[in-house]
């Protein structure tokens, strides 16, 4: 009678909870094919290998766009210019990218992987990752309906487009940060995941997406408060990488810096926070 091999495990806690952090790493990037098939698979979900799906992933961050674009004249008495609306359009698919990353990330853990997660040893931080890859798959597609808009609204070319490719790592890094974080919020109050979206679309209008950075950039209390949102430096960042800067301050590489310092930190808590409570996720999810 031949003996059987116990299973391997992928997770070696410590005393903190906390499992071996290179164990950890290593056993998630064994995953990584995983993650790239689960991707696709998430894309064919959401019907986006057909041509209305393709069609309305395009247009609903350009009609939201045009309905801020009247909504914002409207108030302000002056309905501006085509260049407003690319403005407005452009920082729009950004924040679809951003939001799409924490809100289906999210939901990847609540929903174990449609079970998958439940039944394996899979690391559970691979799922969340996988939705980031879907959310930078069809932010870069989205980009694609963003150029001919880009022109027509005569934002041309400028030097700061070099930056576009590490505003979309850090934007991709910050969100599956927020993701593993507000994945076990959900955990523990399940209500999180329904006013998520009701909360990332108030964190739109407190960030310079559908108005411009130019109205705090002063040294006053309120400017001073505008600048302790994260999002301020990311969007501010986008908007200048889009369409080149407005003034002079703040400096293209210094908004990058900012933000790529606060993606990081939200790495780094959203991570160890997730890896800690994975083992509860089992009873809990």
């Amino acid at each position: 009678m031949t003996s059987q091999q116990p299973p391997t495990i992928s997770r070696r806690a410590t005393r903190t909870g906390v499992p071996q952090l290179g164990h950890y790493l290593s056993e998630a990037f064994r995953y990584r094919t995983f993650a790239i098939y689960w991707s696709k698979a998430d894309l064919k979900s959401r019907n986006f290998e057909t041509v209305l799906g393709r069609l309305w992933h395009f247009l609903n961050p350009l009609l939201f766009g045009i309905i801020y674009f009247i909504f914002i004249g409207i108030l302000s008495g002056d309905m501006g210019n085509l260049e407003r609306l690319g403005f407005i359009v452009g920082n729009l698919y950004v924040w679809t990218y951003f939001s799409t990353i924490i809100t289906t990330g999210m939901g990847s853990v609540q929903g174990g992987g449609g079970g998958v997660a439940a039944q394996s040893a899979i690391p559970r931080v691979v799922l969340p990752f996988a939705s980031t890859l879907t959310a930078a798959n069809l932010f870069l597609r989205s980009l694609v309906a963003y150029v001919p808009i880009h022109f027509i609204a005569g934002r041309g070319l400028h030097w700061e487009m070099l930056g576009l490719p590490i505003l979309i790592v850090i934007t991709g890094v910050f969100g599956f940060g927020l993701a593993l974080l507000f994945a076990v919020v959900n955990m523990y109050f399940r209500d999180v995941s329904r006013l998520m979206p009701h909360l990332l679309r108030l964190w739109l209008y407190l960030s310079p997406a559908i108005w411009a950075y130019t109205r705090v950039a002063g040294d006053g209390l309120v400017d001073t408060l505008a600048k302790l949102n994260p999002m301020y430096w990311g969007m501010t960042a986008w908007t200048i990488g889009f369409g080149g800067p407005l003034i002079d301050k703040p400096s293209y590489w210094v908004t990058i810096a900012v933000f790529a310092a606060v993606a990081v930190v939200s790495l780094g808590i959203g991570f160890f926070t997730f890896i800690s409570r994975e083992d509860e996720f089992a009873i809990r999810v």
